[in-house]
């Protein structure tokens, strides 16, 4: 009888930006900062923004809609375009690593 050899296990995949010890890899550090940064220095700042004009639009719709529109517009743009490049910067961050 002929004995198969074991199949040879493979490493676990390890999570982003995290070695092989659980410590933070350099670009897992590097983006963690920068994704920190835009959290903290574009989310808030103009997700607050984004409420303000809206709040204001509501107020305006019913002596100048074309402006109430205007309003509510910059404010999804205030809330989605941070996002959107968040998201374009984890793609290259992930793409270069």
């Amino acid at each position: 009888m002929t004995e198969t050899a074991p199949a040879p296990v493979s490493a676990p995949s390890l999570a982003f930006g995290i070695g092989p010890d659980g410590t933070y890899t350099r670009s897992g550090q590097v983006a963690a900062f920068v994704l920190g940064l835009l959290t903290t220095f574009a989310f808030l700042p103009l997700t607050v923004v984004a409420a303000l004009l809206y709040t204001r639009a509501e107020t305006r719709f019913a002596e100048d809609p074309a402006r109430a529109r205007a309003l509510v517009n910059w404010s999804w743009l205030c809330i989605t375009v941070p996002v959107v490049i968040a998201v374009a910067a984890a793609v290259v961050l992930t793409l270069t690593m």
